[in-house]
């Protein structure tokens, strides 16, 4: 007899040990208050989200609330909602009296399937079924009508309960409880509202371990195992090395890449900086994938800190959508990263490497100091906005990197306007560069000039391609870009910043 195909739930202490769910059928979840089924609701929707499908939540609360809990679990919500992958729907207040007045309980469910959109949903999540179980004359059938609704929908459904269901069984749920593939109940324990008890009170499937699981719910992470492990302490190093954390800092990971590396890793998708990061790693991922925007890299590097001084091994990339430069690269490794993968790389050698850096296991990356490279900061006024340097402040910038024994690489793109505006070239110059990361602009006699730190002239072509359109968007005249890179025109620079004797 073939294993039953199984899907993840969204929780994952409770998918460890029993390796998922039965898909398309309902499964109930009750508990009291502030016991963690709003926060199962999301991670079960977040799986249909992470995958490219429809989720869709009807809900009592508010969206903003669900948005703030969403974001508070690292979930980035307001992005599947603005891509359609997310469909959250509310009671309206007086559900339960116009539910109960209805001819019939399908009128109800003809609506919300209408509401659902044309793509149907592959998640649902109901949270909680009270409206329908309260709906007067129409409680007694209403649990009939929504399986039956539940069953042509063909989704894999979660459904709350408040309260508990072993001291009282409410009866009008027998219809559902018939077809659940699964009952499950939580308990908050006395230490806190944050940490508790999933027990398994029902399942249609044989699973591993039918044991009550142990957890505590963290921000960036939700539900953790903790206390007493319920996985077994064989856990082999292979199930470890199959889990990887997305982190996305900036846009979200491409989700055509994040099927095919679905394929080969489980993949869990988060969003934001929490420190609380820790905690979902130290459960157990083979890798973190970083994927950063050229703003966010600072709030990169400081996160791979925090991991790295709270002793955390595990390997740590940085994806991006751009080949990074040298000195953003030497930069992370010193803050402790381990690799850097574009996203432009082929699907299958990204893959690859991927599988070559978790079987590489615990990483020995370590914080080291920043380099002592002598930096001249770029000037900001009182509102903290930047300006530009005096061009002799400038040369002694570029000078004082030339008298390094080990001068890094760097490139000076000379804006020089057509038209004059050397103004309007300077502010073009500082919206466009990456000052964060080291870079500098100051005034030439001619011009501007933009120091690129860490980063060859083959490396900005595209940059000044869009220095030129943008000056062309604005200007009738044109910017003339000229770049000399360090160490290759070294004569050069000298030459024109007057710095033969530097």
């Amino acid at each position: 007899m073939t294993a039953p195909q199984l899907v993840k739930f969204g929780n994952a202490p409770l998918d460890r040990q029993l390796g998922g769910i039965l898909p398309g059928r309902p499964y109930l979840l009750s508990g009291g208050p502030g016991t963690g089924k709003s926060v199962s609701c999301l991670e079960f929707l977040d799986l249909g989200v992470q995958a490219g499908e429809v989720s869709v939540l009807l809900t009592h609360d508010d969206p903003a609330d669900v948005l703030s809990s969403a974001a508070f679990l690292g979930i980035d919500a307001e992005q599947a909602l603005g891509d359609g992958r997310l469909v959250i729907l509310r009671y309206q207040l007086d559900f339960v009296r116009r539910f109960g007045r209805a001819a019939s309980p399908d009128e109800v469910f003809v609506e919300l399937r209408r509401l659902m959109g044309d793509r149907g949903p592959t998640r649902l999540a109901i949270d909680s079924v009270m409206p329908f179980l309260e709906g007067g004359g129409a409680g007694s059938t209403a649990i009939f009508s929504l399986t039956n609704f539940l069953e042509q929908l063909g989704a894999t459904t979660l459904i709350t309960y408040p309260g508990d269901l072993s001291g009282l069984y409410d009866r009008r749920l027998e219809p559902l409880m018939q077809r659940a593939g699964g009952f499950f109940h939580l308990t908050s324990l006395a230490q806190g509202r944050r940490r508790g008890v999933l027990e398994i009170r029902k399942l249609r499937f044989e699973a591993p371990s039918v044991a009550p699981v142990h957890f505590s719910i963290q921000p960036g992470a939700g539900f953790m195992q903790e206390g007493a492990a319920n996985e077994p302490e064989e856990q082999t190093l292979e199930e470890i090395r199959r889990r990887l954390l997305v982190v996305n800092m900036g846009a979200p990971f491409p989700e055509e890449l994040r099927t095919t590396v679905g394929r080969q890793f489980e993949v869990t998708v988060r969003s934001g900086v929490p420190s609380a990061f820790s905690d979902l790693v130290r459960a157990g991922v083979g890798a973190v994938l970083l994927n950063v925007q050229r703003d966010v890299i600072p709030d990169a590097l400081q996160l791979v800190r925090e991991l790295r001084r709270s002793d955390v091994r595990t390997p740590i990339v940085m994806v991006t959508p751009y080949v990074l430069r040298s000195s953003d690269r030497t930069r992370a490794l010193r803050a402790g990263a381990d690799d850097f993968i574009p996203l432009a790389t082929q699907h299958s050698e990204f893959v690859t490497r991927m599988q070559s850096i978790t079987r590489r296991g615990r990483s020995t990356a370590r914080v080291q100091s920043e380099s002592d490279r002598p930096l001249i900061a770029q000037p900001q006024d009182a509102g903290g906005r930047y300006e530009v340097l005096p061009a002799e402040r400038f040369s002694t910038a570029v000078a004082s990197y030339l008298a390094l024994a080990q001068a890094p690489y760097f490139t000076l793109l000379h804006l020089r306007p057509s038209d004059g505006d050397i103004a309007a070239a300077a502010r073009l110059a500082l919206e466009t560069s990456r000052i964060d990361s080291g870079d500098l602009v100051g005034y030439a006699p001619d011009g501007v000039v933009l120091f690129a730190d860490g980063a060859r002239p083959k490396e900005l072509a595209g940059l000044q391609q869009r220095l030129q359109e943008k000056w062309a968007a604005a200007h009738e005249g044109a910017l003339i870009v000229e770049a000399a890179g360090f160490p290759a025109d070294e004569d050069r620079i000298r030459a024109r910043y007057n710095l033969r004797g530097a």
